[in-house]
């Protein structure tokens, strides 16, 4: 055999040697065996046959996506941090490859989450997404497997997150208190970026779409010494659009750099360089009003914008991040990882969305004028140590592991003013803008920390048993100054000390390629960024969260499937109920007895090496249970019960080889949002399907071109409803067109 460090064409030419056969490139990283011609058929004279060299490949190159033109995993270690294949994992886990963000042409993190198997995207404005999983906010995301505080600002900053640095997106879906600590029971979505690679590759890709749409991606990765022991990869993305939405435009910037160096043949250290800017004019802070005065729900064009021209949202986000790997010659490994976040937002806008508007006059709404700037530094360190150890004849795994992270987040606040804007439906956002003045300084400072232990035990061969606890420590003080008498408010103090969250899981193989499992694990989140309509925040979320299901690795691990059903319990969830003109704040209750619970069915892999399929469906139902002020009659109505995704990719036959089509599909049932409170007043978005076609052509094996039309059937839709007690458009039917080159 072949074993070691090459490019694809010299392995296969050395394993091939002296068969009389030869793999010829068909396009696509893939290979065609045919004879080879009978005057190159032997080794030629002196011609050195290689000696087996045994390599260990490093696992984060293993679970890489990149290259492997699929559209599933060998691997992932984000729900146990155990380096476990899909099959093997006792949860539902969903990786979009590099393959799938670049044939269905995904370019940010909301496009990439909106194709994930029982995953919505709820848009709150113009720059703000919301991820919804089973119904739950996603509030638990990783950096290569990193967990991140979560708060307002740095969603913002990962919904705009630019997919070019990434080499795939692994979503577990449930609780996953054991790695993150705290956090929601939707799901944690871990975004694993490219790493360098010992051989050279490089690529462009520039193209052009609807509404002046421009993007270019440059990616070049590879070694920086001869023997690959030092290598480097920087990838740098630019896009800039105008939009469906009227006066409204966005630029973002991204770069990405990264060097690895072999520090020893067991130990590999990184660091590098994460950054983004975006800049946004005619942004909006809610969207469009959903009511008119008498009850009756909005319709209005899906190009008006309610921001005023002058709007502006500007966002810098700089990370930068270290880690370092040691194999040791027992087949433990150990990781240390650590990172500085540092993000600061400039936010003034005007928004004419609130109030009472009379469906005949167009008279009632006024425009909030706000000034909303953050900064945020973001300190996080992690250790995880793991390894197989024997036990009663048999082996087993552990895992050990710390982690580390403190936010500090500083938001001046600004007066704001709220003024009539006249008859609404003569609106083209020609307001003036307002004068409005610093008066106090928002100090919130977050630190959290936690230990964790797992064992995965084999009792048999085809039994696996995973069990494992969290302790965790949370620390919350947030005050504010009033800068006229230079008081100091408390506005919230929170200290949790000692919170044990347990994990279980068991897998059960009853045949090579089916597996069934079950697991269980606690839900404990501090809900510092939900507030009462008394600006406290709200309790800490508690809860359980339960698994079983069925999981199938077919086709030699190339095709998994999976079914499960889940069922979910919550106490103290914070529902959105109303919201605050004055101060553009939300206000939540803390809702009791919620229960989530459905089935979950996905398919995800390559049928033939030249088909790839996608397919997932969800149905889910919440359920509430007594209130003691009844505000609320129904929870988690903005998100469907039903919900279908499909993708695939088809590379076509014979003389059409060079063409490669496919599409995609999402359908959502019925949703809605009702006001709380005595009018109960509804807004209803009906059931609908978005289609997606795509086609790409191999020009040779260098230069590629692409097509993705997006919506192809037009819907108009509102993907978004209930922020601020507004709603958001979809993006109507759109094109995108593309070209590679690959050096």
């Amino acid at each position: 055999g072949v074993r070691g460090q090459l490019p694809v064409a010299q392995a296969l030419q050395l394993l091939l040697a002296g068969t009389g056969l030869e793999a010829v490139p068909a396009g696509d990283r893939s290979y065609v065996l045919r004879k080879r011609a009978a005057a190159s058929q032997g080794p030629a004279a002196g011609e050195m046959v290689l000696a087996p060299v045994v390599v260990q490949a490093q696992a984060d190159r293993v679970a890489a996506s990149e290259h492997t033109g699929s559209y599933t995993a060998a691997e992932s270690s984000t729900a146990t941090r155990m380096g476990l294949s899909l099959r093997e994992t006792p949860q539902s886990v969903t990786v979009i490859t590099r393959q799938q963000m670049d044939d269905q042409g995904l370019s940010n993190l909301p496009e990439i989450l909106d194709k994930v198997t029982g995953i919505t995207v709820g848009r709150n404005d113009s720059e703000r997404a919301t991820f919804y999983s089973r119904g739950f906010a996603v509030e638990n995301f990783q950096f290569d497997g990193m967990p991140n505080t979560m708060n307002s600002a740095n969603q913002y900053t990962t919904s705009l997150a630019d997919s070019a640095i990434y080499d795939r997106v692994e979503v577990v879906k449930g609780a996953t208190g054991l790695l993150t600590g705290a956090g929601n029971p939707g799901a944690v979505v871990n975004l694993v970026r490219k790493r360098p690679t010992k051989e050279f590759q490089a690529s462009l890709e520039g193209g052009v779409g609807s509404w002046s749409k421009q993007r270019g991606v440059a990616d070049v990765s590879g070694p920086l010494n001869a023997d690959g022991s030092l290598r480097a990869r920087v990838v740098a993305a630019a896009q800039n659009a105008d939009s469906h939405v009227d006066y409204y435009s966005r630029d973002t910037r991204n770069f990405y750099g990264i060097v690895e160096a072999d520090l020893a043949p067991r130990t590999t250290a990184a660091l590098g360089i994460d950054y983004m800017q975006t800049r946004a004019d005619g942004a909006s802070y809610g969207h469009l009003p959903l009511f008119f005065s008498d009850g009756t729900q909005t319709h209005f064009p899906t190009s008006l914008n309610p921001a005023a021209r002058w709007s502006y949202w500007n966002n810098d986000s700089t990370n930068l991040f270290a880690d370092l790997k040691h194999v040791f010659d027992n087949g433990w490994k150990l990781e240390l990882a650590g990172s500085h976040l540092r993000q600061s937002r400039d936010v003034k806008v005007g928004v004419a969305a609130y109030g009472s508007l009379d469906k005949e006059t167009g008279l009632g709404l006024n425009m909030l004028s706000a000034k909303i700037p953050t900064t945020s530094t973001t300190d996080s360190l992690n250790a995880v140590l793991s390894g197989p150890f024997e036990l009663l004849g048999r082996s087993h795994e552990l895992t050990l592991g710390a982690g580390w992270s403190r936010e500090r987040r500083g938001a001046p606040g600004y007066t704001t003013s709220y003024d009539a804007v006249g008859n609404y439906f003569d609106w083209h956002g020609n307001a003036p803008e307002p004068q409005l003045d610093l008066v106090s300084d928002r100090d919130t400072r977050v630190t959290e920390k936690g230990a964790f232990g797992a064992v995965r035990l084999r009792p048999t061969d085809a039994l696996s048993v995973i069990l494992g606890a969290r302790l965790s420590w949370y620390r919350l003080v947030d005050g504010e100054t009033d800068l006229a008498s230079s008081v100091y408010t408390l506005n919230d103090r929170l200290k949790v000390s000692h919170k044990v969250i347990p994990y279980a899981g068991v897998v059960y193989d009853f045949s090579k390629q089916w597996s069934a499992y079950a697991s269980y694990t606690d839900i404990f989140n501090p809900q510092t960024y939900y507030k009462d309509a008394g600006g406290a925040a709200l309790p800490p979320l508690t809860g359980k969260s339960q698994e079983i299901g069925i999981k199938g690795a077919l086709l030699d691990g190339k095709l998994n499937t999976s079914i499960a059903l889940f069922h979910t319990q919550q106490n103290n969830a914070a529902q959105y109920v109303d919201s605050n003109p004055a101060t553009g704040e939300e206000i939540y209750i803390a809702a009791k007895g919620v229960k989530s619970r459905g089935v979950e069915m996905e398919v995800s892999g390559q049928v033939t090496p030249a088909w790839n399929v996608y397919a997932g469906y969800t149905y889910r139902e919440s359920t509430l249970g007594y209130q003691p002020d009844v505000i609320l009659s129904a929870v988690n109505t903005n998100q469907p019960k039903h919900l279908v995704k499909l993708s695939t990719s088809y590379r076509l036959p014979g003389q059409w080889n060079p063409v490669t089509v496919g599409g995609s599909l999402s359908w959502q049932s019925e949703t809605y949002y009702q006001q709380a409170g005595d009018t109960q007043w509804r807004a209803t978005q009906p059931a609908y399907t978005l289609l997606g076609l795509m086609a790409r052509w191999e020009v040779d094996s260098h230069l590629s071109v692409a097509l993705n039309l997006s919506n192809v059937l037009n819907k108009t839709y509102m993907p978004g409803m209930g922020s601020y007690g507004t709603g958001v458009y979809g993006d109507p039917r759109s094109y995108y067109l593309s070209a590679r080159y690959k050096f």
